[in-house]
């Protein structure tokens, strides 16, 4: 039987503060106090635990997200420092999601086939794009390997869960590039800004790809609707969304690593 998380914030007792906990718990170090407010704040890692389950339910179970959105809440706990005027649920969103991300990566759930097609692939690319001077097509790169067409849009499709995992690290802090560098306790005020500025940068980038791009990107990240489904919405095959979502993650990713290398 399934189990029915709630993923809304918890009322409070009207005599329990969470502030006032926190600041007790920093004070003292209570085991008991740390239990009470692991108990409040619970609510976070099973809400971004179910709301990443949408994309990463191939790789880890709703209950194995939610036990390491929990373990790295604790931790936030143990780092998180009230006086950088940076609200703990604001922190922990932040911790939480970042360790469920890991934690899906370190599954190595990409076989080591489709890993090695993926480095063959982008070579082809990157060679046919030096040799023509733009982006090749992907007939242009299925002649180059040998391939049909059919079997380069399957291949590309295989390789498309890299990309979904690229697409939430965009989104993902802390950024350590240059100066783009949040703190590991925690944000102060210019490390927000940063972190502002570079979301700002991102955005840029989701305007300037194609319609049909920015079509795959909120359907496939936003509405959450499956690569089959986008297909039948599109008018074309699944494959075919495959190597359109590929597409728009190089460009995006080029985009940020140009922007924060200056």
């Amino acid at each position: 039987m399934a189990v029915e998380l709630e993923c809304k914030e918890p009322a409070m007792d009207t005599q329990e503060d969470p502030e006032l906990l926190m600041r007790q718990y920093k004070e003292t170090g209570s085991v008991e106090l740390r239990n009470r407010l692991v108990m409040h704040y619970s609510y976070i890692a099973k809400s971004v635990a179910v709301k990443m389950s949408s994309t990463y339910h191939k790789y880890a179970s709703v209950e194995e997200m939610v036990n390491h959105g929990a373990i790295a809440l604790i931790d936030s706990l143990e780092r998180y420092d009230p006086n950088q005027g940076v609200k703990f649920s604001t922190y922990a969103f932040t911790k939480v999601r970042g360790a469920i991300i890991d934690y899906v990566r370190k599954q190595d759930w990409l076989p080591r086939r489709v890993r090695q097609t993926d480095i063959i692939i982008t070579k082809a690319e990157e060679q046919l794009t030096g040799e023509l001077g733009r982006p090749p097509t992907r007939e242009e790169i299925a002649s180059r390997l040998g391939m049909s067409l059919a079997k380069y849009d399957k291949c590309v499709y295989e390789m498309s869960g890299e990309s979904m995992y690229s697409f939430e690290a965009l989104l993902s802090a802390p950024v350590q590039m240059n100066h783009f560098r949040l703190q590991e306790d925690g944000m102060g005020p210019e490390e927000q800004m940063d972190e502002q500025e570079l979301r700002q940068e991102l955005a840029k980038a989701i305007d300037e790809l194609n319609q049909q791009e920015r079509t795959v990107l909120s359907l496939y990240y936003y509405e959450e609707l499956t690569m089959k489904e986008i297909g039948q919405v599109m008018g074309v095959s699944e494959q075919r969304i495959g190597q359109i979502n590929r597409k728009l993650i190089k460009k995006l990713r080029a985009r940020m690593v140009g922007y924060m290398k200056g």
